[in-house]
């Protein structure tokens, strides 16, 4: 039987709060603002079970919320006032784009009763105002507007409901000045229940007849290859992965959205794939006969714009794992299409696979041996620029350095630009789950908050931010954020002074792309973190070790060679004849 909410009248701040606090979300970002304070009021008397924290602008608040909900599956809030919330389409248009749970609570500034005189702020879409919810649906999977107390309560629990069922993604709920007044309780009306009665249960096992067949067609293969994409995370399905490609001997490759779920370390990895992928993982996708694709959309990107010599359904068999029917199928056309979340489904294949009989000890060795002899065709991660003494410095020396120096468990979170090509393309992952990066909108100004919110949600383990000059220019606001939440996070940028995937792209023709030479370290300096300068490599390793020391957030400023181009890590297969 349902329980109610609330045993006593309340402000409905405080119900929302309760709200927040039954669904497990332990963390909310943002900045106060209108009568969005009377929400922060709330959160004043729930300290304790509710960790609130202040960023300096909305779109720090936005991908904060972004990473806290891939990283944990609950909801990442991100609140403010009205048209500033829109700021946070920085992260909440990512989490749409790469299905991140997410919850974004503002007001609509709209000081009824006297909206319709001449408003100020105001987002009711009427005559004189913004249409804050036209705004907010342009990048949420719904939104929802609250009028009444009851509402205000009610569309925050819908909205957690919606953030999390089937595809994850973003909702916003937006709250009239009339929701954040007056009082709710146990005789409200529409009555208000607890909210674990309005979240959706787990999902279903998947359909036993079509993972056995997965498995029959999987174990048959000659060639076989796993694709793990972003849905492998969001599931944090990292062990069912595992599992299933270490019972059936075959190589796996991610995409680049999907970076990070399979460590780059493992005996089956391949590196990610597509139009920056690997030599190695192209060209064994390419020569794969049975192809299984987990939690990935096959995007245009990761498939090298649907080149046939990576993916072609005419001569490959694709086994796709979905947990969005619409999804499923949208690329391709697939020979078997298996819906459910992803760490269900790999459970249920794993053990089809392990029957006796069906997978044997000579057909993983055979598929092992044809690895080890592909990555001695093709390489895997070892250029010989990783060791190259050039100043400036390489981006391959730097991004080696961190896979040397980094502990294991250190996370590390990407901008966009060349630099994010460079990170997706060279860097070796150690664990799953240790790298994220913004490949569903693909944002600038997005490692700084990205990292903060990794720390947040395990404030046990290193959280690296790497960025270029011009990302870190958008996001050094987020160092304030590090410093009052002490949050030692270490932020290494590459310095070419310039946008670099932009004047490699210019050619000759170069406008709009060149910034003049900043010290970032010395920036970082005067707000009260760590700041180093590096300008040979040689003081890479040392840099790193003492940021990894210090408790105090540290900006690694490291003088970048503009000599390496994205073209060096873009496949052949982009200009493949098709």
């Amino acid at each position: 039987m349902a329980e109610l909410l609330l045993d006593r009248e309340v402000s409905p701040g405080e119900g929302i709060v309760t709200v927040l606090e039954q669904a497990g979300i332990d963390h909310v970002f943002g900045m106060p603002g209108g009568l969005t304070g009377r929400i922060f009021d709330a959160l004043y008397d729930h300290a304790s079970t509710i960790r609130t924290v202040l960023v300096r602008e909305e779109s720090r608040a936005g991908v904060m919320a972004e990473v806290y909900g891939r990283l944990t599956g609950r909801p990442g809030v991100a609140i403010g006032q009205g048209a500033f919330m829109v700021h946070s389409s920085l992260g909440a248009i990512e989490g749409h784009m790469a299905s991140s749970p997410m919850l974004l609570l503002a007001d609509l500034s709209d000081n009824a009763p006297f909206s319709h005189h001449g408003p100020y702020q105001a987002g009711t879409g009427e005559y004189g105002t913004w249409n804050a919810p036209q705004a907010f649906g342009g990048f949420t999977k719904a939104v929802f507007v609250a009028t009444s107390p009851e509402q205000a309560v009610q569309c925050t629990q819908l909205g957690i409901k919606h953030a999390l069922a089937g595809e994850p993604g973003p909702v916003a709920v937006l709250y009239h000045s009339s929701a954040l007044r007056g009082r709710v309780g146990p005789q409200s009306r529409p009555a208000l229940y607890a909210t674990g009665s309005y979240l959706s249960p787990r999902v279903a096992r998947a359909d036993a007849d079509a993972v056995a067949q997965a498995a029959r067609s999987l174990a048959a293969a000659e060639r076989p290859v796993i694709i793990s994409g972003n849905g492998v995370r969001i599931a944090r399905a990292y062990e069912e992965l595992r599992a299933v490609a270490e019972a059936l001997g075959a190589p796996v490759a991610t995409s680049a959205a999907g970076k990070g779920t399979f460590p780059e370390t493992h005996e089956l990895a391949l590196g990610t794939y597509g139009n920056f992928g690997t030599a190695l993982a192209n060209a064994v996708i390419g020569e794969a006969d049975v192809v299984l694709a987990v939690g990935s959309k096959l995007a245009p990107t990761d498939t090298a714009f649907e080149n046939p010599q990576l993916l072609d359904p005419r001569r490959q068999t694709l086994i796709q794992i979905e947990v969005e029917p619409r999804n499923a199928a949208w690329t391709y056309p697939v020979a078997q299409a298996i819906l459910g979340d992803a760490a269900q489904v790999l459970e249920q294949l794993a053990g089809e696979l392990r029957a006796p009989g069906l997978v044997s000890v000579d057909d993983r060795s055979r598929r092992s041996a044809a690895l080890q002899t592909a990555r001695g065709k093709h390489g895997f991660f070892d250029v010989p620029e990783y060791r190259s003494d050039a100043a400036p410095i390489l981006p391959q020396r730097i991004i080696r350095e961190l896979h040397e120096a980094l502990p294991p468990d250190a996370t590390l979170t990407c901008d966009a630009g060349e630099n994010r090509l460079f990170m997706t393309h060279y860097y070796q992952t150690r664990i799953a789950g240790g790298f994220l990066q913004p490949a569903g909108v693909g944002a600038m100004g997005y490692a700084i908050p990205a990292a903060l919110a990794a720390k947040v949600v395990a404030p046990g383990r290193p959280a690296v931010a790497v960025c270029g000059d011009g990302g870190f220019a958008i996001g050094m606001n987020g160092l304030m954020t590090a410093l009052e939440e002490e949050l030692p996070i270490t932020v290494v940028v590459f310095n070419n002074a310039a946008l670099g995937w932009v004047k490699h792209g210019q050619g000759d023709r170069n406008i709009a792309c060149d910034f003049r030479e900043f010290d970032h370290a010395a920036i970082a300096r005067a707000m009260g973190c760590a700041g180093v300068r590096v300008e040979k490599p040689a003081e890479l390793r040392p840099a790193l070790e003492e940021a990894a020391r210090s408790s105090l957030p540290t900006v690694i400023d490291v003088v970048t060679s503009l000599s390496q181009t994205f073209q060096q890590v873009t496949s052949p297969l982009n200009a493949a004849p098709r």
